[in-house]
């Protein structure tokens, strides 16, 4: 016999309002990765890659 699948919980009042400014906010910022090589290591290491 299948399991029944959970409902999904719906979020509302202020927690929807904090959620949907944050995932806004989040939205906004811009997120950078830290390789830990530098720019130009990182341009050679993708030139010399062999991208199918």
């Amino acid at each position: 016999m299948a399991t029944p699948i959970r409902p999904i919980p719906v979020v509302t009042g202020d927690d929807a309002l904090r959620f949907v400014e944050a995932a806004e906010a989040a939205e906004r910022t811009p997120h950078t990765v830290e390789l830990g090589i530098s720019r130009e290591e990182f341009n050679k290491i993708m030139q010399t890659a062999q991208l199918y």
